[in-house]
């Protein structure tokens, strides 16, 4: 007797897509920017059979594109798509990947530098006094420089969970 595998679909419902599509996630046969999408457009989860119809792939494709232009639009620099990047208006599908290269540049240009705890929200947190350090500078810099560009609220030290 062989045993033969069954694939086990994956449920799609209205918890599962907001989910897939906060998360940047795929959810059973749908990518991360048709999850997205198909939330955005607060489709019926019954609608999202599988395989999707081709009418449904070129619009959900159409909505990913349109999203795709208004991100690329809204980061015409190297700081501003790092904003983007933590702006929770954007997709987190087109969010997630940026944030990503980012903590690998961090581990690979400041190999010693660890973070002492995580935000409300999930994200690494540095001591100021590491980060000057790492970089060379002072404390006193970093919050003239935070200040400069509008990001004085990002030096603080309150809500954060240490990490042990």
């Amino acid at each position: 007797m062989t045993k033969t595998k069954t694939k086990t679909k994956t449920k799609i419902t209205t918890t599962a897509l907001a989910h897939a599509a906060e998360t940047g996630a795929s959810l059973g046969h749908l990518s991360p920017p048709q999850a997205w999408a198909a939330h955005r457009l607060s489709m019926p989860p019954s609608a999202l059979s599988d395989p999707l119809p081709g009418h449904l792939v070129t619009i959900l494709d159409n909505i990913d594109r349109a999203e795709r232009r208004r991100f690329a639009d809204a980061c015409p620099d190297p700081d501003t798509m790092i904003q983007a990047a933590y702006d929770e208006q954007h997709p987190a599908y087109l969010r997630l990947a940026i944030q990503e290269k980012l903590a690998e540049g961090m581990r690979s240009c400041f190999p010693d530098l660890k973070p002492k705890g995580v935000d409300s929200q999930g994200n690494r947190v540095y001591l100021v006094d590491d980060l000057a350090k790492a970089l060379g500078t002072t404390e006193d810099e970093l919050a003239m420089l935070a200040a400069q560009r509008g990001m004085q609220n990002t030096i603080n030290d309150s809500d954060v969970t240490p990490i042990h």
